[in-house]
């Protein structure tokens, strides 16, 4: 059982980091079609940056 429940939390940890990896992209393709190339660069670069943020809170567990 408790394999399974480990198993369980990867299997989500894993599909949050693909939603927002994949909603990331939305906002660099609506960017480049706004904006062009330097708007779609400057969403990348902000995206990567909270996606920084979110596994840096994570490993720690959400503590401050």
């Amino acid at each position: 059982m408790k394999h399974l429940k480990a198993a369980g939390r990867r299997l989500a940890l894993y599909l949050d980091d693909l939603l927002l990896l994949a909603g990331s992209a939305c906002f660099v393709r609506a960017a480049w079609e706004l904006g062009g190339r330097p708007a779609a660069l400057l969403v990348a670069g902000g995206c990567l940056g909270a996606y920084a943020v979110v596994i840096a809170r994570a490993r720690r567990g959400g503590r401050r």
